[in-house]
């Protein structure tokens, strides 16, 4: 039923959207413009690409409001009903996984219309908000975001000491290591994150702002600021990452050396499973260290001999994406996480009677 459902959606928005853009001589169609990088209508009045636009605008309204009510009326029932033949601490954990789902469904459901609202309204705000005003204190989100750069690349290289405490100092593993203790150390790297990146591009004045020439943020291009973030961005974060590369393959060349003594010992073999899992893990540590290297790489030495404005956003912008792409070489190194979408798992649940 709903597959059904889900193709008689899909067709009858095709057929919509296929009649109304192609209708000859009416200019309900879009073409992209390469100069504003939107779609905009094909004339310039474009009164019947509008008139569709806001019809798709009163739509989308109404399945968003008609969606949420929905929502809120299963949430609501879900919430308020009695659950019998199962745990007070069960049924709390369940209400509260209910109540993760709802506020998913809501948030999921409300993507389309902020997406509309913002390509219908908010748009139109850019002279009342004067987008020079913005530029001009941009550098305040861009020392939100070296921070946090550095914070990742900080946060890799505790994880990686991590592991080499594992398998090198396990005696001395729960020490370095305990609850309160990596609390601490997580705690000491936003605020160390935070008062270099203050130091270095804020009171020194090296800003990381916006430029509206590359349409992406930069670093002033001083002669003072070209040196200071040599060192202070490229070869520091270089250096973080070849370290916690290195620390990552020592210990993992460490720790399948122990596995194999051990089997060795006991007169095992190491399966071919484990020898992919040990191998994978080598590559992903590998390549993750190359990703966020090649963010570097691409924003100092490929981007400032880039005249197109276009590869230059994107090439410049690199950086920002490569910590994303890790997730992406995980999944790939794993071969666990691909059985697990190939094959379903069997669960079994308890019985749960739910009561007005």
């Amino acid at each position: 039923m709903s597959n059904t459902v889900l193709v008689l959606a899909v067709s009858i928005v095709t057929v919509i959207t296929a009649f109304t853009f192609t209708l000859p001589g009416e200019g309900c169609g879009y073409v992209y413009n390469p100069e504003y990088f939107l779609w905009l209508p094909e004339d310039e009045e474009g009164r019947c690409a509008e008139t569709f636009y806001n019809v798709f605008m009163v739509s989308i309204s109404v399945i968003t409001l008609t969606s949420n009510g929905f929502n809120v009326a299963t949430g609501a029932r879900l919430l308020m009903s009695k659950m019998v033949g199962i745990t007070k601490q069960e049924s709390t954990k369940r209400r509260k996984r209910w109540m993760i789902m709802f506020v998913q469904s809501v948030v999921q459901d409300c993507l389309h219309l902020i997406d509309i609202i913002n390509a219908t309204y908010i748009w139109k705000l850019n002279n009342e908000l004067d987008s020079a005003l913005l530029i001009k204190y941009s550098h305040i989100l861009g020392l939100a975001a070296m921070s946090i750069y550095e914070v990742s690349n900080l946060l890799h290289l505790l994880i990686a000491f991590n592991r080499f405490c594992a398998v090198f100092l396990s005696s001395h593993y729960e020490n370095l290591f305990s609850s309160f203790g990596t609390i601490i150390m997580i705690q000491l790297v936003w605020i160390i994150s935070f008062i270099l990146c203050s130091i270095f591009y804020e009171i020194i004045g090296c800003y990381f702002s916006y430029d509206d020439v590359s349409w992406t943020f930069g670093f002033l291009a001083s002669p003072k600021c070209v040196q200071l973030t040599w060192y202070t961005d490229f070869a520091l974060n270089t250096s973080l990452i070849v370290i916690t590369l290195f620390i990552n393959l020592l210990t993992a060349f460490k720790a399948g050396k122990n596995s194999r003594m051990l089997m060795n010992a006991a007169g095992m073999q190491m399966s071919q499973r484990q020898k992919q899992r040990e191998m994978g893990f080598i590559k992903q540590t590998f390549f993750q260290g190359i990703s966020i290297f090649a963010g570097q790489f691409t924003y100092y030495l490929v981007a400032p001999f880039l005249t197109n404005s276009v590869l230059l956003f994107l090439v410049a912008s690199l950086w920002a994406f490569m910590h994303a792409v890790e997730g992406v070489i995980i999944f790939a190194s794993n071969k666990e996480m691909h059985e697990v979408l190939k094959t379903r798992k069997k669960t079994t649940s308890s019985i749960v009677f739910v009561s007005s």
